[in-house]
């Protein structure tokens, strides 16, 4: 190993130790050179201060106890993670994308108890999205091929219930999935954007596009989310294989959808 090879690897040990925030390229090397990417994102992402309260540590601390005070948890089990945790964006889709005005503040909250009831409330509510299951039932039944009389899934609900069962399965809730009204993504909603005043008393102030929230049922859960979240960033770095973006967690899922529609395709012909 020569002596360049040998400091950029000390250097990468070094960032390991959780005291300095890594630039886009540190961070980059990291993501492809460390196979432990669960150590990554409890490093990186869900302990320290984050970069937008880095000069003002004490709010980052009165913040996690407002919100926790809101959601009826400890302040322990709140974090800010993304580009407000890092100055930049780790995703797959815009890594380095350095923090801005336009930028959000993703907030993750353990909850057992908002998990399982939040998760039970947007299952009853994308149960009610048709076409109903009667109408589908004679295609599944028949085998009949696909024809234009064929019920069609719109979009959007295909979508929120591709998401749901997903994050349900690795143990975290997305507000974002409920319609816009529902009165439980309001009242999340509402409990993350009370704190929005703290970032503008800041100096110099932060300004903040929009507060979203994800919720874990444990950190274990939330470790094994971000985890995987590098990983993709790092199959995308390394042009190794497509990623499937995420769904926004708040306003997105309440614009306006293209109309465009998803047959329902009979049992046995699904295509990969």
């Amino acid at each position: 190993m020569t002596d360049t090879a040998i400091s950029s690897h000390e250097q990468l040990l070094k960032l390991l130790g959780g005291k300095d925030t890594p630039t886009p390229d540190q961070f980059k090397d990291l993501i492809i050179k460390i196979d432990s990417h669960a150590v990554l994102a409890k490093v990186f992402l869900l302990e320290g201060v984050p970069y937008v309260l880095r000069d003002s540590p004490m709010k980052y601390i009165i913040f996690r106890e407002q919100v926790a005070d809101r959601f009826g948890i400890g302040s322990q089990d709140v974090c800010i993670v993304g580009s407000a945790k890092l100055g930049f964006s780790p995703s797959a889709h815009q890594f380095g994308r350095p923090f801005s005005e336009t930028s959000d503040v993703d907030v993750v909250v353990i909850s057992e108890p908002l998990f399982y009831r939040g998760s039970r409330v947007l299952f009853e509510t994308l149960e009610q999205l048709g076409p109903p299951l009667w109408k589908i039932r004679p295609y599944l039944d028949a085998g009949a091929e696909k024809s234009s009389s064929a019920p069609v899934v719109p979009l959007k609900h295909w979508k929120n219930v591709k998401e749901a069962v997903r994050n349900f399965v690795y143990e975290n809730l997305n507000p974002g999935n409920f319609p816009s009204e529902h009165p439980l993504r309001i009242e999340i909603f509402n409990k993350i954007s009370g704190t929005a005043g703290l970032f503008l008393a800041l100096e110099p102030k932060v300004f903040v596009s929009k507060i979203r929230c994800r919720i874990f049922r444990t950190w274990k859960a939330a470790e094994d989310y971000y985890a995987n979240s590098l990983r993709e960033t790092k199959n995308a770095l390394l042009n190794l294989e497509e990623v499937d973006a995420e769904l926004e967690d708040s306003e997105v899922l309440s614009e306006p959808i293209a109309p465009v529609s998803v047959k329902a395709v009979p049992a046995g012909q699904e295509t990969a």
